[in-house]
């Protein structure tokens, strides 16, 4: 039995107001709800579109679940105190929350449509829009109607149906021109099957308002939402996690949002690919700003959706952590009580926390540190170690105490047999193995750092490992750098050592 409680509906509840033509069935819960989702992101060559929904979702009563469930009837428990109340018999295999689950639930609360009749998909449509490339009529509504018996431990056991129906086209990357020239402002007006009439249809309209648009130029005219003041790095926006940082924006007014129900949220989400900004972000992992609770929900909501800046406080974020900057806005329209029209515009903006050596340095050591304390070969705590060997290897510059980690050499296994020995015999040779080399690298550092990696057998002479050499296999990576031993090595025996030095 499951302990979550599911709740099958499209949005919090809403009553239908008392003394309309349905009172005397009781209140019921009814929505409609528009919702349009458009994603930016913009890059130091552009604004781009990254994809979106557009979508109409109804849905005529309520049913409620307390996370109980099972394929047979039970009785109350201390696990499911009311036990078995409802049989789900249609629609179970519709739903994404209950395919696979029950058919018999727990339900708290119930109530059925009054107006829309359930299962009757091929009656909704879209009969009238604003001009738009918006195909009409417009079929191709989703059916999650669900119909469930309540209540199993009564001598009056009713059916009770919930009439639920989704419609959403889904706009790609690239397809801004459809996304635009589709979800247009204007009047919507549906048409679907009615629970009193038969022939006639129950007949919806929504009013749809403008929207954030991301940035471009109309007419040679500035109009949407842009970041301003960017510095760009590679394709990043550059950010000093030592510093307080003002990200500012515009296009944001008061002709496309309302203080009195729109709201607007700023986050920095992590990217699957570090190293690149176009990469998506990533929506399983916390985010790197502010990181206080689970995926995707850790957000900040700002003061007002009308503010063009928010300031990052310091030391929220690590030295060489690369993002994108999730600006969101959520818009909330209600046409009356229950007929709602939602929309979400998320401005993006790739960011890389640079790690810089003099800030670094000067937030490591005491206040009032002189030039020459903070320079790259100052060894301030007379540990034997610059503070920029400290600064490379992750090492407190301002305490003795503090020395970088030791780099190992570690056997790895299955590989390519490898000579180790200086016997030229087969039967010598050793079993599977290989040596291997690693050093850690700093990220996005300024300035930018060569890492490099050198083999001596004396101590005396180095060489540089190169990707071409054949007894070695080289990988320079984002965030570290390793070598390991191939199949033709023959040396007997070495030493590694790790070279860093400003890039040229």
């Amino acid at each position: 039995m499951h302990t979550t409680q599911k709740i099958l509906s499209l949005a919090a509840p809403l009553v239908l107001a008392a003394g309309t033509a349905h009172s005397q069935t009781a209140a019921t819960t009814f929505a409609f709800i528009a919702d349009s989702t458009g994603n930016y992101r913009q890059a130091p060559t552009g604004t781009a579109f990254e994809g979106g929904v557009f979508s109409f979702n109804i849905r005529d009563g309520v049913i409620i679940f307390d996370g109980c469930e099972a394929p047979f009837f039970y009785n109350p428990s201390p696990l499911c105190p009311i036990g078995s109340t409802g049989f789900v018999s249609r629609g179970l295999e519709d739903d994404p929350l209950l395919n696979g689950l029950g058919p018999y639930f727990s339900v708290t609360e119930i109530s059925p449509a009054i107006i829309l009749r359930p299962f009757a998909p091929q009656n909704a449509l879209l009969v009238s829009a604003p001009p738009s490339q918006l195909p009409r009529p417009l079929l191709g509504f989703e059916n999650r109607s669900i119909s469930c018996f309540y209540n199993l431990f009564t001598n009056f056991i009713r059916q009770y149906d919930v009439s639920i129906y989704d419609f959403a086209r889904d706009y790609a990357a690239g397809e801004r021109k459809r996304f635009d020239g589709e979800a247009v402002p204007g009047t919507y007006r549906f048409n679907f099957a009615a629970l009193a009439h038969p022939v006639n249809p129950a007949v919806l309209s929504i009013n749809l308002f403008p929207k954030l648009d991301g940035f471009r130029k109309i007419n040679n005219q500035n109009q949407g939402v842009r970041f301003l003041n960017v510095a760009y790095d590679d394709g990043f926006a550059v950010l000093d996690p030592f510093e307080l940082n003002t990200v500012k924006w515009e296009g944001n007014g008061v002709n496309f949002l309302s203080t009195a129900s729109d709201a607007a949220y700023f986050s920095i989400k992590r990217l699957e690919d570090p190293s690149d900004p176009l990469s998506d972000p990533d929506l399983e992992a916390v985010p790197l700003f502010p990181n206080f609770s689970g995926p995707n929900t850790s957000r900040v909501v700002l003061q007002s959706p009308l503010v063009n800046s928010f300031i990052i406080p310091p030391n929220f974020m690590q030295p060489g952590n690369t993002g994108v900057i999730d600006l969101e806005f959520v818009v909330v329209r209600r046409t009356t009580g229950v007929i709602i029209e939602q929309a979400t515009r998320r401005f993006r903006l790739p960011v890389r926390v640079t790690n810089p050596f003099f800030s670094a340095i000067a937030a490591s050591l005491p206040p009032g540190a002189t030039t020459k304390q903070l320079s790259a070969e100052h060894d301030f705590d007379g540990d034997g170690l610059s503070n920029f060997n400290e600064w490379v290897f992750g090492s407190n510059p301002a305490s003795a105490s503090s020395l970088p980690a030791s780099l190992g050499i570690q056997m790895v296994s299955p590989a390519p047999a490898n000579k180790f020995g200086t016997a030229a015999a087969a039967s010598e040779i050793s079993s599977p193995g290989a040596f291997e080399f690693r050093v850690p690298k700093l990220t996005e550092t300024v300035p930018k750092l060569r890492y490099s990696i050198e083999f001596s057998e004396d101590m005396i002479t180095w060489n540089e490992i190169q990707p071409a050499d054949p007894a070695w296999n080289l990988v320079n990576g984002y965030s570290e750098i390793k070598v390991t031993s191939t199949a033709t090595n023959e040396a007997p025996g070495g030493f590694f050592r790790a070279k860093v030095e400003v890039a040229n």
